[in-house]
């Protein structure tokens, strides 16, 4: 039994050491610079009853920004949160000392639901950089002339299930996306929505997403031994999700990236991201580069369909509610294509207006506001392609504040598509503000969307291809307008939007109308040549 003297020194010992401790942390707190002003803290809840509403908490913060500025610091619950609102600050956080804020955030939610592996969710370092190397060996702005022919097909294919049904406008954009996506990574042809690997893919992009909605990652984050329970136990959905999430990504992986292996094994297999990065690696003698190869391309599919899906969605919602846009973008095509033939990339530098249009769509309604940004306590759900959340390797001092070491640093992608200062009347639709007076584009091209610094996104210019491609091809064929009542009245268009894995228009009543009396699939066929393809 031990002595009491030596129980009573332990006990001493041990309460002198954490007194010590606590006034070193006060007296460093009392000498070093001010954290970033924000929002009032409670006990437990921090900063969350500031915040309005927390499941768009950009328009909190850039609501914010008038009372606290540029830099705010706010707790969500009991993690410290640093939320940048200006671009100003975001370049000098993420780009110039990109050494810093280069790291990410962590959660135990990522491996349990088969998120580990999205790029934009590693930590900072070798694994990280060999994902970042295969797609910008396959996504670099040189490269994507070679993708032209196949997002031109997918947007004709698309043309023609919305000119045979118009009402399923979203699932028509969705197969566009997963066509020229899957063509490009695994030289893979979807026939229909019903595809094998197109609705793995998305099943497990949805049972992920829903296990990470609101309240669920801050549940399994407290409460970590629900994910350790056994399946049949009761109360145990937490785990249930996880092990079909699993398998789910597992097949993702698998399935796709098994049917190239299969044609290359045969030497049937055309050039694609997988094939051609297989090859140039040597990945079959390698398993890391393997894996990494696998889990680079199922990713592609899903950060590029989630995004572009939602950033189309928002072009058709504003071409409803600003009609005079779609008019004066239709005059810019058929000033340009004119009525015999479809658009096609060689264009693109003719239609100044146009461009616009898909600038204007970036920026008047960003599908990542918060770019992608998971924490324990606060989520918003997450994807790649965007300005995603940040973590400091080191502690910092910015403008005179303190940046603290492992604090989550996110740009409110939001508040700077919103400036007023830059962009005047930001809520209303104009894309005149990217012209100048003489109907040339402005240098500003809209990056604020794709990230910043080593972070940003690799593969911006495929998706700005495939976004103007799409809508373009959308503006030569179709016009969009309000659907009509019973009584010939136009109804109203009030947007909702998502708070989802993107931030995306929810389904709204519309008529999409072919803008020539003589359009039909005959006529289609003829500007297409895509007869045998047409659905």
């Amino acid at each position: 039994m031990p002595d009491i003297r030596t129980v009573l020194y332990l006990v001493t010992s041990a309460i002198v050491l954490a007194s010590v401790s606590w006034c070193r942390k006060q007296w460093g707190n009392r000498s070093r610079p001010p954290l970033p002003p924000g929002p009032p803290c409670l006990p437990i809840l921090g900063s969350i009853l500031s915040l309005g509403d927390p499941a768009r908490p950009w328009l909190s913060f850039n609501a914010l920004r008038s009372t606290y500025g540029d830099i705010i610091y706010a707790r969500l619950l009991t993690k410290p949160v640093v939320v940048v609102n200006s671009e100003e600050v975001a370049k000098d956080l993420f780009e110039l000392r990109s050494t810093i804020y280069s790291d990410k955030p962590q959660s135990i939610v990522y491996e349990a639901f088969a998120m580990d592996f999205f790029m934009s969710l590693f930590s900072y370092g070798d694994r990280w950089r060999l994902h970042r190397r295969i797609f910008h060996q396959k996504f670099h702005q040189a490269a994507i002339h070679t993708y032209h022919p196949e997002l031109l097909r997918s947007a004709h294919k698309m043309l023609f299930s919305v000119l045979q049904d118009p009402s399923r406008y979203t699932s028509h954009i969705q197969m566009f996306t997963s066509s020229f996506i899957l063509s490009i990574v695994y030289d893979y042809q979807p026939k229909s929505e019903n595809d094998h690997v197109v609705r793995i893919t998305l099943r497990f992009m949805e049972l992920a997403m829903s296990a990470i909605g609101p309240g669920a990652t801050m549940v399994m984050e407290t409460f970590p031994f629900l994910l350790q329970l056994p399946v049949w136990f009761p109360g145990a959905s937490f785990k249930r999700a996880s092990v079909e999430c699993l398998q789910a990504g597992h097949d993702t992986k698998e399935v796709p990236f098994q049917y190239v292996t299969d044609r290359m094994s045969d030497g049937q297999m055309p050039p694609c991201l997988v094939a051609d990065t297989m090859n140039r690696m040597n990945g079959f003698e390698n398993k890391i580069i393997e894996n990494a190869i696998k889990e680079a391309a199922s990713l592609a599919f899903g950060a590029t369909n989630e995004t572009t899906v939602g950033t189309i969605l928002v072009f058709l919602l504003a071409m409803v509610l600003y009609p005079e846009v779609q008019v004066k973008a239709q005059a810019d095509i058929d000033r340009v294509v004119g009525k015999d033939r479809l658009p096609n990339f060689n264009d693109r530098p003719a239609l100044p207006y146009v461009e616009a249009v898909l600038r204007e769509t970036l920026r008047w309604h960003p599908v990542l506001p918060m770019g992608l940004y998971i924490s324990p306590q606060f989520e918003l759900n997450p994807m790649v392609l965007s300005g995603v959340p940040h973590s400091t390797t080191t502690s910092d001092i910015y403008n005179g504040y303190f940046i603290p070491e492992g604090v989550v640093v996110i740009a409110n992608t939001w508040a700077m598509t919103h400036d007023a200062q830059k962009y005047p009347n930001p809520d209303e639709f104009k894309p005149e503000r990217f012209l100048r007076e003489d109907g040339s584009l402005t240098s500003d091209t809209m990056p604020l969307g794709f990230g910043f610094g080593r972070r940003s996104c690799v593969g911006r210019h495929l998706a700005e291809a495939a976004l103007w491609i799409a809508i373009t091809s959308f503006l030569a064929t179709f016009s969009i307008h309000k659907a009509l009542d019973e009584n010939g009245e136009e109804i109203p268009v009030v947007p909702k939007f998502s708070t989802g894995i993107t931030v995306h228009p929810e389904t709204f009543p519309c008529q999409i109308v072919p803008r020539f009396k003589d359009a039909s699939v005959e006529w289609l066929t003829q500007l297409t040549g895509l007869v045998a393809e047409q659905s």
